[in-house]
């Protein structure tokens, strides 16, 4: 099979699998909305899961993953299976042991704030939350380490369904165990903490088997000796710092966007250095933005994030062998198919976002005002649809070539970026907590065109700029189609009575046939422009041969 087949086949494969256990994510936000609505209450919630799910993508799916897979996949290459079964041991030994003591401290200080520290319901809640659900970050921190060793021997299917039992136990969380915390939803919500725990345990349960199954003999250690072990570790500080950074931007957000908002039982004002401001956020802020960033990011895992994770180890291998026309001609192509997928999705979360909103979760509690929030924050997500998908590409051309500097540079100077940007506009009337998604935006589309100028030099030749900006182009302009039939059968949809076939059906027809016109537009579009991306993605017979 071609390099090509290859790795555009797994990334098939893993977005397959990944749009099930996405499409039960939206399930369970479904529920979750439901049960608490854009409240304080889930508020809270977001942000007591907001520590822990900042450590997996850091040291599980981001700064471990990134220079563990380059050295495991060389190690596994050039010296065999004992080997990097060996090494697999003392990384995961040394992590859980590193984990272990950081939650241990992190519990000490959510434990002290929720005791001590005065707020208001809303502050102790967000205490409460997070000392419960921080254990979740050792498990999930090493599910993401075997998952990437599964990915690394080319299986792809068990890793990126197993995001599918958290989705369910949350679900039973909000629907059997929460309601025998208390009727309050402050009591039932503690229900919902639970069950991430119990997930995370029965995730682990799952996938030790399948590596057992599939030849992967490891056990933990606390070995230092291992010269390999050691490089990791050289390349682990940088490369957390550089991630860390990045993630430090979300962190600062959901931090702003939190301290920022009134909650239940405050005033209207507090006091910075002697003067008396007024909150520019209600409650609900924080769970708006949680919602947009959950809708757009779910194109985004099922198709960019799919397709980098699956390229990943075939950047290791050119680099750890010197092939740089192999690297670049990889890269450059997974760049024009990111772009390919993520434009026209952007496009269409653009125009459709109200309707997708009030599809999915005007339910219950979540009510019209809160669609109309989530909606417009949504919006401003969208514009850097195209960038956030390339940006996943980029990173890990780094990251094969073993330079974990260059993206923390990177990462360190857009950081203030984004602060400067949501700090000028959140105290606009006219846009309050969507200036999240305006800054994120900005950033990732600075961050992707920084880093494909500093590739070139890194790859020692040119990544095929020209084609990817004609390829850029065509597709901007099979996405503008796509969007214009979109927005006119939407006010179609709109000015058309609906009622009589019953609130979810005509929703469903409101979202469904508008995205349905578009990405008939986008395809004819790409076929006739014959976009060599529509070639790649689309299944093709096998020949005899």
């Amino acid at each position: 099979m071609s390099t090509e087949n290859r790795y555009l086949g797994s990334a098939k494969l893993i977005a397959a699998c990944t749009l099930l256990s996405r499409v039960t994510g939206l399930a369970r936000d479904i529920i979750v909305n439901r049960a608490f609505g854009q409240s304080w209450v889930q508020d809270a919630f977001n942000y007591g899961f907001l520590v822990p799910n900042l450590f997996r993508r850091l040291f599980g799916e981001g700064a471990l993953s990134a220079v563990f897979v380059p050295v495991f996949t060389e190690t596994l290459d050039q010296r065999g299976r004992p080997a990097a079964w060996l090494l697999l041991g003392r990384v995961a030994g040394l992590m859980t042991l590193a984990l272990t003591v950081l939650t241990v401290l992190l519990e000490i200080v959510a434990l002290a704030v929720w005791q001590f520290a005065p707020g208001g319901p809303m502050r102790a809640l967000q205490a409460g939350l997070t000392a419960v659900m921080l254990p979740f970050m050792i498990s999930v921190c090493l599910l993401a380490l075997f998952a990437s060793i599964l990915n690394c021997i080319q299986h792809f299917t068990v890793p990126a369904l197993l995001p599918i039992v958290l989705n369910l136990f949350m679900i039973a969380g909000v629907e059997a165990i929460g309601p025998l915390m208390g009727e309050a939803p402050e009591q039932r919500v503690y229900g919902v903490a639970i069950s991430v725990l119990l997930a995370a345990v029965v995730q682990l349960a799952i996938i030790f088997p399948v590596l057992r199954r599939l030849g992967v003999t490891w056990r933990f250690s606390l070995d230092t000796h291992d010269p390999e072990l050691r490089r990791i570790l050289r390349s682990f500080v940088p490369i957390v710092l550089g991630q860390g950074v990045l993630l430090l931007s979300v962190f600062l957000d959901a931090q702003i966007c939190t301290f920022l908002t009134r909650g239940p039982a405050t005033p209207d004002s507090f006091s910075f250095l002697g003067r008396t401001i007024a909150y520019p956020l209600t409650d609900g802020a924080l769970s708006a933005i949680n919602n947009a960033q959950r809708l757009y990011q779910f194109p985004l895992g099922v198709l960019a994030i799919s397709l980098a994770t699956a390229a990943f180890p075939m950047f290791s291998l050119y680099a750890s062998r010197q092939d740089y026309p192999g690297l670049r001609a990889t890269l450059g192509q997974s760049m024009r198919v990111a772009i390919f997928e993520g434009l026209p999705c952007g496009v269409a979360l653009f125009i459709l976002a109200e309707p997708i909103i009030r599809l999915l979760f005007q339910y219950g509690r979540y009510d019209a005002e809160a669609t109309a929030r989530a909606a417009y924050a949504l919006k401003w997500y969208a514009l850097g649809m195209p960038a956030y998908c390339c940006q996943h590409i980029v990173l890990r051309g780094f990251y094969s070539l073993r330079d974990t500097l260059t993206p923390m540079w990177i990462s360190c100077a857009l950081v203030t970026v984004n602060l400067v940007l949501v700090l000028s506009l959140l105290w606009h009337p006219g846009i309050r907590e969507a200036a999240f998604g305006l800054g994120t935006a900005v950033s990732a589309t600075l961050h992707v065109a920084v880093s494909v100028w500093l590739l070139r030099r890194k790859m020692q030749g040119r990544i095929g700029a020209r084609i990817l900006m004609a390829s850029t182009l065509r597709t901007a302009l099979a996405a503008g189609l796509a969007g214009v039939a979109a927005w006119a059968v939407n006010r179609w949809t709109g000015s058309v009575d609906l009622s009589g076939m019953g609130r979810l059906v005509s929703r469903g027809v409101q979202v469904f046939v508008p995205l349905g016109a578009a990405v008939a537009a986008y395809l004819l579009a790409a076929a006739l422009l014959r976009m060599e991306e529509l070639r790649l993605l689309l299944p093709r017979r096998r020949s005899p041969a």
